[in-house]
């Protein structure tokens, strides 16, 4: 497997063990053990528990998830932030990265739907 396939998995994996526990988080059912985000991510027994172990440490350690300890010796996890607030970043963080900001947020807001874009401009008329 080349580099960048593997890269591609890995990112893949993290997106999916993050929407788990978002979604854990939205439903009231937050935090899960590894092996709750084990067969919530690979119900067909596609993955080993080991790789969700990899990758949810890989997310704590960029900060996107929160590990606590659970009963025993097991392990709880948790997002460290909503899906929105984690949306919101990256969207920042592709506007702070851009030689022209407002350009790059034209781009973006040209591609939404009129109710998209009315919730945007209530959103921005709060404080």
């Amino acid at each position: 497997m080349t580099d960048a396939k593997r890269s591609r998995n890995q990112g893949e994996l993290e997106s999916a063990i993050l929407d788990v526990l978002w979604s854990a988080a939205e439903t009231g059912t937050s935090p899960l053990t590894s092996q709750e985000v084990l067969e919530r991510v690979a119900p067909d027994g596609s993955l080993a528990l080991t790789t969700v172990l990899t990758v949810l440490s890989r997310l704590v350690d960029k900060e996107l998830v929160v590990r606590a300890p659970g009963a025993g010796r097991s392990l709880l996890f948790s997002a460290a932030t909503s899906r929105a607030q984690h949306d919101g970043a990256l969207l920042l963080k592709i506007f702070e990265g851009s030689d022209n900001p407002l350009l790059a947020f034209s781009h973006f807001a040209k591609s939404l739907t009129a109710e998209q874009l009315a919730d945007l401009q209530q959103s921005l008329g709060r404080e």
